[in-house]
């Protein structure tokens, strides 16, 4: 073989070794680009995720607060106005109903934080984890429905609307002071409605249920 015919095959070779190299590189550059979106969108999933988790436990804590049977004398307390509207023998009522309102102000901030989460996963994931967190929302409602009436039938002064109120409130399951234990419904039943968020949540952590 003529020397000309082997530089010309030599320098064949070399241009297609580096073309080679060069789809080679390529294919691997884009290998890693996938693989670096998917880790970013992994990171992105499983810091959601814990924040979401987060924030359903404080709405979790925050809502069980309002139905615990001890009141503190810091949250019956009543200012000097507010004492003042009310004659004596119903100041205990009054700070009673103080209370309940100091309890769903503190959960109220948990609710608005827990929405702001769920506006982000409709963005984010749909609408699955809003679908899952209804019940929760119901059995919300369900309370402080209850404890409306409560206050309405009990706590306003042995009035014929009180009555009506109290016969209304026998249609309900009492459901106003919590047990502090799984034997309360109440309680049993949000605990299982948050299990099936959790199962939907804990994945995206890289974690299984318990």
């Amino acid at each position: 073989m003529e020397t000309g015919t082997i530089s010309a095959a030599i320098t064949a070779l070399a241009t297609l070794l580096l073309a080679g190299a060069a789809v080679g590189a390529t294919v691997a550059a884009f290998a890693g680009l996938n693989t670096w979106k998917k880790q970013s969108l992994w990171d992105l999933d499983h810091e959601f995720a814990r924040r979401a988790l987060l924030t359903l436990y404080r709405y979790r804590d925050t809502l069980f607060a309002v139905r615990h049977p001890a009141m503190l004398n810091s949250e019956m307390r009543l200012n000097e106005e507010e004492r003042s509207g009310v004659r004596a023998n119903s100041e205990q009522s009054a700070g009673v109903i103080k209370a309940y309102a100091r309890r769903w102000e503190k959960h109220s901030s948990s609710e608005r934080e827990l929405e702001a989460v769920l506006l982000e996963a409709d963005a984010v994931w749909g609408l699955e984890l809003r679908v899952l967190c209804k019940p929760l929302f119901d059995l919300q409602r369900e309370l402080r429905t209850y404890i409306r009436l409560h206050i309405d039938a009990n706590l306003r002064g042995n009035t014929e609307l009180a009555t009506e109120y109290r016969k209304i409130l026998r249609t309900y399951r009492d459901i106003l002071y919590d047990s502090m234990n799984e034997s309360d419904d109440f309680r049993r039943e949000y605990s299982a409605y948050l299990a099936e968020v959790e199962s939907f949540l804990r994945p995206k952590l890289g974690r299984q249920s318990k």
